[in-house]
């Protein structure tokens, strides 16, 4: 069961060309997204409403898509203008059109009812247009694939003990975990800190800073908002700086975005970004970071999709929850009341 009454990264801006169409699935539809003349994108159903040929086999004409079968043309609304052959369309004749968003270099769809589809209801996201910030983005400008539920990575980063255990050569430092986290709820998000006094850096951003032995205070927070935006701020400075509750004016700080878009119910992409206060102008260290933390989300996605291959193995299994859980716990139960909302309506 998805949740479609929302918005979610549909592709990276560069990932759709303006003369060739693009396809996805995102929430178990199958979409093809296209830009018209003036370069802006449009998405569609990837089927021909004639004999469901994907319209992402065809090509873009003018500000249309042609269909690769028999020639039906369709314009950015869905509708189909054109019947090679004949000189009337047939009545109905016309594809679902989705409501597509670019924005920050992402591409936003909402795959729910498109007379609810607000603007305003995308995440706090503008660190991707902030000069001061230097922007990686992930995977070169594309998205990872997962061979898990989206929700699995609302867990993994709603729990950032995690790092000490599955990122101990990058991220992870002893002492984390034995933090406790404080949680607040929201309507529509939760969000999870903790903040984490005389331990070492980060340990790949201390590469990068060529920094020596020393203890700072670490910080790191989450907020997760609806459906799977995730904004993880993290960050360090030398110890006493900082008051435990913030605010953080100084010191390495970073804003990593990440989101998981569903595919299937099994299955989904994952799109992220990091935006940094520190090396700005370094284009050597913003590659770096791209490839580095290819390596640190590959460790994510391989715990992730091993967790869906043993619940799927046996779903009944029991299971526990511990102290640190509370934030995820929170986001699933958001998520599962919206869910109801849209069922029932």
């Amino acid at each position: 069961m998805f949740l479609r009454n929302c918005w979610y990264v549909a592709a990276w801006e560069s990932e759709v060309a303006k003369d060739a169409p693009f396809a996805r699935t995102v929430c178990g539809d199958p979409v093809v997204m296209f830009r018209d003349e003036a370069g802006r994108a449009h998405a569609l159903e990837d089927r021909c409403c004639h004999r469901n040929l994907p319209l992402s086999m065809g090509k873009v004409e003018g500000s249309a898509l042609r269909c690769g079968y028999h020639g039906l043309l369709f314009d950015a609304a869905g509708k189909v203008v054109e019947v090679p052959g004949q000189t009337q369309v047939p009545p109905g004749a016309s594809v679902r059109a989705y409501p597509l968003i670019e924005k920050w270099g992402l591409l936003w769809i909402w795959p729910g009812d498109p007379a609810k589809a607000d603007e305003s209801r995308l995440p706090h996201w503008q660190y991707l247009a902030d000069p001061t910030l230097a922007v990686a983005r992930g995977n070169d400008a594309k998205p990872l694939p997962m061979k898990c539920h989206w929700e699995l990575n609302n867990d993994n980063l709603l729990d950032l003990s995690h790092i000490v255990y599955v990122h101990p050569t990058t991220l992870g430092a002893h002492g984390i975990d034995r933090t406790p986290i404080k949680t607040e709820r929201f309507d529509d998000r939760v969000r999870m800190w903790r903040f984490v006094p005389n331990v070492a850096p980060i340990k790949l951003w201390a590469s990068y800073m060529n920094m020596g032995d020393i203890k700072v205070d670490r910080w790191m927070s989450t907020e997760c908002e609806l459906p799977s935006h995730c904004t993880v701020y993290v960050g360090f400075a030398p110890a006493g700086v900082h008051k435990p509750e913030g605010p953080y004016h100084s010191g390495a700080q970073l804003y990593a975005l990440i989101t998981a878009t569903p595919e299937t119910e099994t299955s989904s992409f994952m799109f992220y970004a990091q935006c940094r206060n520190f090396g700005v102008e370094d284009a050597e260290m913003t590659a770096k970071f791209v490839r580095d933390v290819k390596v640190v989300f590959g460790e994510d996605v391989t715990v992730m999709e091993a967790q869906q291959r043993n619940g799927a193995a046996d779903p009944a299994v029991s299971r526990i929850d511990i102290n640190a859980d509370a934030p995820a716990i929170a986001m699933r139960e958001i998520v599962r009341h919206f869910q109801s909302l849209e069922s029932n309506r």
